[in-house]
């Protein structure tokens, strides 16, 4: 995913939500680090296999709400995070097949001030989800076939944050984990050859919780 696609939807938000208040509102950026594990799918008869964790980077802007004090529009994504699938049996390796992962996202929170520098966010978006499964096939050391296939799909995810902020000169930097799940999973309904992975396969493998730490700047 390209990090200009979220600047332009930060900025076009910004326009959006742009209101003239009597009192300062709250802005906010923040760098965040998330962590994420895909879904395990079956890829022969009686055997599964899931791709390991993986790490991505990502930005979000946030944008308090004139006329509803502790609301934020939010607009942020994540670059590709990867990792490989993880069966090899002696016979079937797959270890050299990659799933990578990205999205943009959109949507609204809620800050409630756990005292003065500390809050408890609640959040709901829409992510524009893009998962890709490439690499190569081997049994008994021998390359039988390639996967490569990618799908895009938007699915509502919600998140729960809790930060601290901290004064440091002019600047007002805070720090903060969060947690973040989907209800929306496809379910794998038939089993077919990796090399010829369907859309429904794949984004059955798509992640259905992350977490992450992130750091940012209040403005």
């Amino acid at each position: 995913m390209k990090i200009k696609t979220v600047l332009v939807a930060a900025l076009s938000a910004g326009s959006v939500f742009a209101q003239s208040p009597k009192d300062v509102l709250d802005a906010r950026i923040q760098f965040f680090g998330e962590m994420i594990r895909p879904t395990s799918i079956t890829v022969q008869a009686g055997t599964k296999d899931q791709a390991d964790r993986s790490a991505g980077l990502g930005i979000r802007f946030m944008g308090e709400i004139a006329s509803a004090r502790n609301w934020y529009y939010e607009v942020g994504g994540k670059l590709d995070s990867s990792s490989q699938m993880a069966l090899n049996n002696g016979v079937v390796d797959l270890t050299d097949i990659k799933i990578t992962h990205s999205y943009w996202s959109l949507g609204a929170g809620y800050l409630a001030p756990l005292g003065s520098r500390v809050s408890l966010g609640f959040h709901l978006e829409a992510r524009g989800e893009a998962l890709s499964a490439q690499g190569a096939i081997f049994q008994n050391g021998v390359i039988t076939g390639r996967v490569d296939a990618s799908n895009t799909y938007l699915r509502p995810w919600a998140r729960v944050s809790l930060d601290g902020t901290w004064n440091w000169g002019n600047f007002r930097p805070y720090v903060g984990v969060d947690v973040a799940g989907t209800p929306v999973k496809t379910t794998q309904t038939q089993l077919q050859a990796l090399s010829s992975m369907d859309n429904r396969t794949l984004r059955a493998m798509a992640p259905q919780v992350a977490g992450s730490f992130y750091l940012g700047c209040h403005f």
